[in-house]
C-alpha cells in the first residue's frame, strides 16, 4: 500500500495562494527549451525562449509585480508584456506560458478574453469590465492612445489586495483568454500543508484529502513530460508545393 499524505484542495482557485514557482519555470526550461542564466547571489530567475524573442523574469519585489513576461516581436506593434503579482497562483501564470510554448497555439488568433468568464457565470460588460460571482476578482480594460490594457485584481476587501495581473494592449487576445480561462475554472487547486500557511481563509473553501504521496511527488515531472510531448507530436510545417518547371520555348 502506497504512503498517503494530506493535500489541500482550494477553491475558488484565485484564492489558493502562489504555490510552487517551479510549476512555471521547470517546464519552460525542460519541456520548452528555454535557457536560463545563473546568478547564484541574486534571488531571481530569468528564462529566455529558444528564439530569444520572449523573456520571463521572476524577481521578488515588495510592492511590485514579481513575474514579468516580455515579448519582442521585432516592432512596437508586435511586442507586448504581461506581469503578475507575487501571490498570483502559479497555475494561472502557467496557463499563459503553456499557451506561449504550445506549437499549435496561434498567437494571432482572435479571441474574447471575457468568453470563458461568461461561461462560468461571471458578470461581464461590453466595455471589457468583469467581476467574479463573489466580487473578489475584478477586471477592467483601459484604453489609452488607441491601445487597451487589461488590469485584473483579486482583493478580499478594499484594503487587502491579494494580487494583480496586467496585460498591455498589444498582448494577443488568445493569450489573455488563456489566463481568464484558467482564472474562471471551477477546478480546485492543490496545495501542500506548507503552502497553506498564512493563507487567507476569507471566502475560501479549503478541504483536506489523503492522496498517494507518489502522485504529489510526480505531479511536476508528469506535467513536464506532457508538455514536452507537444513538441515531438506537433505536425511539421506545411511544405510549399513544388513549382512547375518553366516551359521551354524555341
Amino acid at each position: 500500500m502506497s504512503d498517503m499524505v494530506d493535500q489541500a484542495f482550494i477553491s475558488p482557485r484565485y484564492l489558493a495562494g502562489p504555490g510552487d514557482p517551479a510549476w512555471v519555470t521547470v517546464p519552460l526550461h525542460e519541456a520548452a527549451g528555454w535557457s536560463h542564466g545563473h546568478e547564484p547571489l541574486l534571488p531571481r530567475v530569468i528564462l529566455s525562449s529558444p528564439d530569444q524573442k520572449t523573456l520571463l523574469r521572476l524577481e521578488p519585489a515588495p510592492g511590485d509585480q514579481w513575474w514579468r513576461i516580455s515579448h519582442n516581436g521585432g516592432s512596437p506593434s508586435n511586442s507586448w508584456y504581461a506581469s503578475f503579482g507575487g501571490r498570483t497562483p502559479v497555475e494561472l501564470i502557467a496557463a499563459v506560458t503553456d499557451a506561449l510554448t504550445d506549437p499549435a497555439h496561434n498567437e494571432r488568433a482572435l479571441g474574447d478574453p471575457t468568453r470563458p468568464l461568461r461561461r462560468q457565470g461571471w458578470e461581464t460588460s461590453s466595455s471589457g469590465e468583469f467581476r467574479s460571482p463573489d466580487g473578489i476578482v475584478k477586471g477592467e480594460r483601459i484604453t489609452f492612445s488607441g491601445s487597451s490594457s487589461w488590469f485584473i485584481t483579486a482583493s478580499v476587501d478594499e484594503d487587502s489586495e491579494l494580487w494583480q495581473a496586467r496585460f498591455d494592449g498589444r498582448t494577443p487576445a488568445s493569450i489573455v483568454a488563456a489566463y481568464t480561462q484558467a482564472l474562471a475554472s471551477d477546478e480546485p487547486l492543490r496545495r501542500t500543508h506548507e503552502q497553506t500557511l498564512g493563507l487567507s481563509r476569507q471566502g475560501t473553501d479549503l478541504r483536506w484529502e489523503q492522496v498517494p504521496a507518489e502522485s504529489v511527488a510526480f505531479a511536476l515531472p508528469d506535467r513536464v513530460e506532457r508538455l514536452a510531448a507537444r513538441r515531438t507530436s506537433a505536425p511539421p510545417p506545411a511544405s510549399q508545393p513544388p513549382r512547375p518547371a518553366p516551359r521551354r520555348t524555341r
